[in-house]
This record gives C-alpha cells, sequence and structure tokens, in this order.
C-alpha cells in the first residue's frame, strides 16, 4: 500500500554524494575505518522470526544489541545475530540491552554469551511475572548470565556512547518527561485511555537515539497504555525519522495518537511471518498520512496483502521454516543529515534526509 504522504528522499545528486561516501568508508584501511570522524552509525533488524534483536553500531564501532530472540537448541537466533555483527565488522557486544523479560527477548541470551563477548548488560528492573513458572524460569537463567554485570535505568538515563546519544524515554512502566516543549496534542481529544498492561510488556524499556539531525526511536514491547501517555495530552518525544513500532507491529500496539504526532519518515515492523503485524496494528500505521515508508521483517502471512507494505520493503516472504533470515539494515551518515534503508534479501535501498 502506498502512503498518501512520499518519504523525504534524496535528490540525484545527494543519492550520488551518498553513494560516494559510503565507498570511501568502504575502501578506508581497517584502521581508518575506526574513527570516529569518519564511520557510519548502522542498525540492523535482525531477523528472529517474530522475536526481537535490534542492533546498534555507533560511529566509534561500540555495539549496542536490544534483545536476543528465542530460546532455541540450534542457536539460529545468536547465529544470524553474529551474521549481523560480522557484516558490521564487530566481534563483541558493548552494551546487551532487554526490553523486558519475555522468551521471545531474553531467550537467546546464553547461546549469544557462548559466542560473542558481551559487556554491560541493561534492563528495566526486576521482572514482574516471577509468579509465573515460565517468567520465573527465565529471570533465572538472566540473573545467573547477568550477575555483576548487570545495570537497571531509569527514564532520562543515557549510555556513555562516543558521537551519539542513546536517552531511556522508557522503563519498568515510568516514562520520560517532555524532552521539549511540545503543543497539546489534538489527537487525544476524546481518546480514553487503554487499560494499563501491568505485566513484562508494559515494564519494556525503550530509546531514543540521535545523532546530529537523526533520531532513531525504539519502544521495545511497549503497551498501547504506555504509548498513549507518551503522546497525551502532548507529544513528550517531538518527532522522529527512524520509528521501530512496538510489540512487533502487532495486538493493537501502533497508537494513532503517537504515531501521527511522531511523524517518521520510516517506520520498522520487526515481526515474523505470523507473528505481530497483525491487521488492525498494519492498518494504523498504513493509514496514518504522517508516516512516511513502513518497512517490514517479513510479509505478514496470516493476513491479505493489502496491509502488507510494498515487497520492496519487506526483508522476509516465506514461512519460517524456509526463511533465510534476511535483516533490513539503516546506514545513517557521520554527520547525520542523510541515511538509506537496505533489504538485505535483495540489496534494493532508499535514502532519506533527516530533518
Amino acid at each position: 500500500m502506498q502512503h498518501r504522504r512520499p518519504p523525504r528522499a534524496l535528490s540525484r545528486l545527494g543519492r550520488l554524494a551518498a553513494l560516494a561516501a559510503a565507498l570511501l568508508t568502504a575502501a578506508a584501511p581497517a584502521g581508518l575505518a575506526q574513527e570516529p570522524a569518519s564511520g557510519s552509525l548502522d542498525i540492523y533488524w535482525i531477523d528472529v522470526e517474530g522475536g526481537a534483536a535490534t542492533l546498534v553500531v555507533t560511529p566509534a564501532r561500540e555495539s549496542v544489541l536490544m534483545d536476543t530472540g528465542w530460546p532455541r537448541a540450534d542457536a539460529r537466533d545468536a547465529l544470524r545475530i553474529q551474521a549481523a555483527m560480522d557484516d558490521a565488522g564487530i566481534d563483541r557486544i558493548d552494551y546487551m540491552l532487554f526490553s523486558h523479560f519475555h522468551g521471545d527477548h531474553v531467550g537467546g541470551l546464553p547461546a549469544l554469551a557462548e559466542r560473542v563477548p558481551i559487556g554491560r548488560i541493561v534492563d528495566h528492573g526486576d521482572s514482574v511475572e516471577l509468579d509465573r513458572p515460565r517468567g520465573r524460569a527465565l529471570w533465572d537463567e538472566y540473573i545467573g548470565l547477568a550477575a555483576d554485570r548487570r545495570r537497571s535505568v531509569a527514564p532520562g538515563d543515557k549510555l556513555p556512547l562516543e558521537r551519539i546519544e542513546l536517552t531511556f524515554v522508557a522503563s519498568h512502566r515510568e516514562l520520560v518527561d517532555t524532552l521539549e516543549p511540545q503543543m497539546p496534542n489534538p489527537l487525544c481529544d476524546g481518546v480514553t485511555p487503554p487499560d494499563p498492561d501491568m505485566g513484562e510488556n508494559g515494564h519494556s524499556l525503550a530509546y531514543l537515539l540521535s545523532l546530529g539531525a537523526f533520531q532513531f526511536l525504539n519502544l521495545g514491547d511497549l503497551t498501547p497504555d504506555r504509548e498513549h501517555a507518551l503522546a497525551c495530552p502532548e507529544n513528550r518525544l517531538g518527532v522522529v525519522d527512524l520509528w521501530q513500532v512496538p510489540h512487533h507491529g502487532g495486538y493493537g500496539a501502533i497508537r494513532p495518537e503517537l504515531a501521527a504526532v511522531l511523524q517518521p519518515t520510516v517506520a520498522v515492523v520487526n515481526n515474523g511471518p505470523r507473528k505481530g503485524g497483525t491487521p488492525d496494528s498494519l492498518a494504523v500505521i498504513q493509514g496514518t498520512a504522517e508516516v512516511g515508508d513502513v518497512w517490514q521483517s517479513h510479509r505478514t502471512l496470516t493476513d491479505d496483502a493489502a496491509n502488507n507494505t510494498e515487497e520492496a520493503l519487506i526483508a522476509n516472504l516465506t514461512e519460517e521454516d524456509d526463511c533465510e533470515g534476511h535483516w533490513i539494515k539503516a546506514t545513517v551518515a557521520p554527520d547525520g543529515r542523510s541515511w538509506s534503508m537496505t533489504n538485505g534479501r535483495t540489496g534494493y535501498s532508499r535514502t532519506y534526509q533527516s530533518r
């Protein structure tokens, strides 16, 4: 489905300039490529089949991974994360973030920890589902691995990264104060706040990443009630360039009052073929005029084609058993003024201007 608002794409001259910069970076000797002044900011949405794993590699080649996918005997998700790390030219995770303690987000940690060095581990605080057998088992396994590397954060806290700013905007149901003066959001008028979700999803960690004019928002599995609170009575976050929509783009978790005021140039749905990407949520993101392009990790196979985005912007088209696990990648220019999205399945790319 095409959007009513065209994406803010670069002119042909701008595309050539961006390509030239990328070629210069690729051609530089390995030592020079590590210099903060010359590196791009890279973001990978790794296909963990409806779980979640988002890798950020900074211009200084520091690495931040949010979530690790599912617990699997074949270590599929850890291997896919490693493949993205190899593509980015890194061999360790400096900051391992967990949005919350569900199996599709924290379950892949043991397999990943066996394969790559992991530095600081960051979370929203203790699990709130310890009264459930599965919740207790996940928590015990997590604590055994996190040990003295663990840090719990609050809204407003930041990671000590070079050249970029990563600010936590939600944690343990608390939300960041308004980041800049905002006008009241008219889309809140007459809208009844959703019922609170007091489980792990509602306690999700979320962050806003900035490089120059470029901003990327990752809301984890944040629930409709917390989304509404970020948008109403005024937008706490301002506008963003790139938005990873919450909860795999499913289960009512894309609130129109938030989607419209964020005005993302690109929204990414990190879904699986049959997890996330539900018709109600895809209809909201596709039908919001203020949203530009929508990229999906998977074609949603439980939905009709009208609510999936255009095929060029979908990384994986098949059922899980036949899937090769292609990623979506964003490459942000060192000055943050422009950025591109690339489909790992086809190599197709679009370039955008930051605000």
